[in-house]
């Protein structure tokens, strides 16, 4: 058994219960302003988390819904059993699941910012999206694949033709950045979407849909996955942790990447 196969079963798994709940009654955990949990999120995560148990026992786990569940190996998976709820909720076909292995860093850094390096050793990243059935997968050194297919950024190397994604969480002040960034960003690039699911946009720039995507205050399982698939896709990732589990994310196709990093920085 690998860590790529034990990621795709899990990621098939929630998948299935995915597609089986979407677009009925749902269950609501807990709802805030800008943010619902489902009873999905749950079902989803401990889907995931059996697969993982069953292969590889000793592994420790970081969980949107459980948050981190101990383990004495020397790796660490990172999940978001179902990430973009709020359009799951709503019926919209924008939704996925994310998942990642890395084998964890001897000791992270204490002080912030911190790089993706502070998560360990990328091993692999599966992002899985039922409402297309698209199957995002990397291993490190392998490339990055979408339904088997290899993937590579867009080739757009004027920022005015870049379709940029974007979006915002439930944290405080997230909605008045997210108007800020938006200002910024429309005059200088064709067009502006912010799709309501990190991880498959991130995705969506890793196979050239997106030419680039902005957001801060990601969470650690939001990008985990997708940053192997990046990499491996040949985008350049500019992630930085600016405090626990929460991190500053800039993924663009080569040709706009410095351009852009200048304007989202207000340069």
């Amino acid at each position: 058994m690998t860590f790529k196969d034990t990621a795709l079963t899990a990621a098939r798994a929630a998948g299935e219960i995915q597609k089986r709940l979407w677009g009925t009654l749902l269950a609501v955990d807990q709802a805030t302003r800008n943010d619902v949990k489902l009873e999905a999120d749950r079902l989803c995560e401990k889907a995931i988390i059996e697969a993982i148990r069953r292969d590889w026992p000793d592994h420790a786990i970081l969980t949107e819904e459980a948050g981190a569940i101990g383990g004495e190996g020397d790796c660490w998976w990172l999940i978001d059993p179902l990430d973009g709820t709020v359009n799951f909720f709503y019926g919209l076909p924008y939704f996925c699941t994310s998942i990642a292995c890395y084998r964890r860093p001897g000791q992270r850094p204490a002080a912030f910012p911190r790089g993706l390096e502070s998560l360990g050793e990328p091993l692999v990243g599966v992002v899985y999206a039922p409402p297309t059935d698209e199957l995002f997968v990397a291993e490190a050194g392998k490339g990055a694949t979408l339904n088997g297919r290899p993937i590579g950024p867009s080739s757009v190397a004027k920022l005015e033709e870049a379709m940029v994604g974007t979006g915002f969480g439930a944290r405080p002040g997230a909605v008045r950045h997210f108007v800020q960034q938006v200002g910024r960003l429309a005059p200088r690039v064709r067009k502006v979407r912010a799709l309501g699911s990190a991880a498959y946009d991130l995705c969506n720039v890793a196979c050239g849909r997106l030419t680039a995507f902005y957001e801060q205050r990601l969470r650690s399982w939001d990008i985990a996955a997708a940053a192997v698939i990046l990499r491996e896709a040949g985008v350049i990732l500019d992630a930085i942790e600016t405090s626990e589990a929460e991190w500053n994310t800039l993924a663009a196709a080569p040709g706009i990447y410095e351009e852009l990093r200048d304007l989202v920085r207000g340069r």
